[in-house]
């Protein structure tokens, strides 16, 4: 009886450990994904930091009073 009793433990001792290297390597690939994720981020912020320079906007304003098409909806 004792026998049959070690051997399922011993099972479950392997099956829980497949489970935990299968876990380990899930958690090595997520890190790996974040951290190219991070420095994605992080390469687009001084993307956006270097096309947000200091640039005039070109505001142009309507005369409508002195429009020649009048457009119709």
């Amino acid at each position: 009886m004792r026998d049959r009793t070690l051997k399922k433990v011993n099972k479950v001792l392997l099956r829980v450990e497949k489970h935990i290297e299968e876990t380990r390597d899930a958690l090595e690939d997520l890190e790996i994904e974040f951290e190219v994720l991070k420095a994605t981020v992080k390469r687009l912020k001084n993307v956006e930091t270097a096309q947000e320079a200091p640039q005039e906007e070109i505001v142009e304003e309507v005369d409508l009073e002195n429009t020649t098409i009048i457009r119709k909806f």
